[in-house]
């Protein structure tokens, strides 16, 4: 956002964020472009209400970035990551339900669901029957990290604990369903000529917006910017390893829709 502030010396900006903490160091940033730009703590699936209390009818240009932030992984406290311990929360905004809640009103086949359709897990349905029935012994992260490595061969860990971290962040926190809902409202709200860009890092976000922005241009009401899919460059990748999953997608509104 502040590259695009200092880009433009008119435009007026809506920053959405569901994380407080986002929000508190996207302010320290901003600076002199304050009077520009409107930082808002929420979910970005209630776009529609927060355009009506901002009195906008529409929008010039959106951009999503999904996933989680460095800041998120690699604070202990929030319980994100499987390198540090931290209480079993993953819930990106305080007044949402942590796993440890999620968990306790779950069945072992939600959760097999969880690890097979948000992390592709391979052992899906022994690790799901496992959490399951030690769901209410959980409470940190390395709690979690013990169980999975118990069920997981050793040859699989590195690849297994990343993605099972990962289905569970998603399933606490909605991800996929927000990511649905906030961008129909968003294409609806964008003005003709507008563009509309998502950057995405889970195979699951990517393939809502995919199949979307497929719908939309076979109505006619959206062109593509891109024929594929942009990917980071080995260079981009080298500078910033956490972009090596980043899969971005544009589009501008056609006139006539």
């Amino acid at each position: 956002m502040l590259a695009m502030l200092q880009e433009t010396k008119k435009a007026q900006f809506i920053g959405i964020d569901w994380d407080p903490e986002a929000i508190a160091q996207a302010r320290s940033r901003i600076g002199a472009y304050r009077n520009r730009c409107c930082l808002i703590q929420d979910n970005f699936s209630n776009l529609n209400a927060i355009l009506k209390q901002q009195d906008v009818d529409k929008l010039a240009g959106v951009l999503f970035d999904l996933g989680v932030s460095h800041h998120q992984l690699a604070t202990a406290r929030r319980g994100f990551s499987y390198k540090y311990d931290g209480d079993l929360l993953m819930n990106m905004a305080p007044d949402n339900a942590t796993l440890v809640e999620k968990l306790s009103n779950t069945t072992e086949r939600e959760l097999v669901s969880v690890l097979k359709n948000y992390g592709d897990v391979r052992n899906c349905k022994k690790l799901g029957a496992a959490i399951f029935e030690a769901r209410r012994a959980l409470r940190t992260t390395h709690d979690l990290r013990a169980l999975v490595e118990d069920v997981t061969p050793r040859r699989f860990w590195k690849k297994t604990l990343p993605t099972v971290f990962q289905a569970l962040r998603i399933w606490v926190n909605n991800e996929l369903e927000n990511v649905r809902t906030a961008l129909t409202v968003a294409f609806q709200a964008l003005e003709c000529g507008g563009r509309i860009v998502f950057i995405s890092y889970h195979s699951g976000e990517d393939r809502i917006v995919k199949t979307l922005f497929r719908e939309y241009v076979r109505q006619g009401f959206l062109t593509r910017l891109h024929k594929k899919v942009i990917r980071p460059t080995a260079q981009e990748i080298a500078q910033n390893p956490h972009a090596r999953s980043a899969k971005l997608r544009a589009g501008e509104k056609c006139v006539h829709s």
